[in-house]
């Protein structure tokens, strides 16, 4: 299967905003030619053509002649400006899908975000479906991990929107001790009392921003362990009663579907059981009898065919 880059296609916006560049330095330089003693007070239009074009730059350059091949055995990318992929599917040990963002971590321990991607859902699916890593802890011991990461992330966020409250209220604060005055008529204190609190606010949005990026990194292992356990659940809860024949799973292990059959016959059915949201296990679905397994066949092909695991 093969990526979509968003950034392959031209991009309307980038082109104009990067001609707007080009015109504040053409204008700049114009008018230097024009009037010389002019142009120190339109240096703006320098500065804001340059800040443009170096934004816009990057941008264009973004993924240009980005690929992402998989297939069921390996990944092979380039993406951004120097990222690049060339692994086993077996190396990889999760993947998850954003909006137009596809996340996948290795076993070395490398983490490859990928953004820019229009088809990062379905290629997501395909990753899950093909990799393989081994999985031992109970779901129990895996739901406490998963509570104490939920607890970090929690109280992360508690830090973070406090951070940001706190920035307001110190800016309150400094106009209150300087008296609602402009900056031209503060007193020595009141320049001292501002330098304070300047340092102040500076520390909580440094503190503020760690605390968000901090947090923000809980999230894919987060998702990575509720995979783990719907994974967990799916593989070792005792099968439903029966002549079992195989058993799927969906790549995300949210759905587990037994076939089933009857000793010397041809005929076969199957059921369906879901994960609930908290993570219960129950049966959804019961189909009707079918003559053979062929009429079936076609049904099974994107699952994941997890029978050794559930009967050994």
């Amino acid at each position: 299967m093969e990526g979509i880059f968003l950034r392959k296609k031209f991009n309307v916006w980038l082109f104009l905003l990067f001609l707007c560049g080009l015109a504040f330095i053409g204008m700049y330089i114009f008018l230097n030619i024009v009037d010389p003693e002019a142009t120190s007070e339109l240096l703006t239009f320098l500065i804001a053509g340059i800040m443009i074009c170096l934004v816009v730059i990057p941008s264009w350059l973004l993924n240009l002649g980005a690929y992402i091949h998989i297939d069921e055995t390996s990944i092979k990318a380039k993406y951004h400006w120097f990222g690049k992929i060339d692994c086993k599917l077996s190396d990889v040990t999760f993947a998850v899908a954003r909006a137009n963002t596809l996340i996948i971590q290795l076993k070395d321990g490398k983490t490859h975000t990928i953004m820019g991607i229009e088809n990062s859902w379905p290629l997501c699916s395909v990753i899950r479906r093909n990799m393989s890593f081994d999985v031992t802890e109970q779901p129990e011991t895996l739901t406490e991990k998963l509570n104490s990461l939920k607890a970090t992330k929690k109280k992360g966020l508690i830090y973070v929107c406090s951070g940001v409250a706190l920035m307001f209220i110190i800016i309150f604060i400094t106009v209150f001790l300087t008296g609602e005055r402009e900056m031209h008529e503060f007193s020595n204190i009141d320049w001292t009392i501002f330098a304070i609190m300047g340092v102040i606010e500076i520390a909580t949005v440094i503190a503020t921003f760690y605390f968000a990026g901090k947090t923000g990194k809980n999230n894919v292992p987060i998702e990575k362990l509720q995979y783990t356990i719907q994974r967990r659940i799916v593989e070792t809860q005792p099968l439903l009663p029966g002549f079992v024949i195989a058993v799927f799973a969906d790549e995300n292990y949210t759905v587990r579907i037994t076939l089933f059959g009857y000793p010397n016959q041809t005929s076969v059915y199957y059921t369906v059981q879901e994960i609930a949201s908290d993570y219960t296990f129950f049966k959804s679905y019961e189909s009707e009898m079918f003559e053979n397994i062929e009429q079936l066949q076609g049904g099974f092909e994107a699952l994941i065919d997890i029978t050794e695991k559930v009967l050994h």
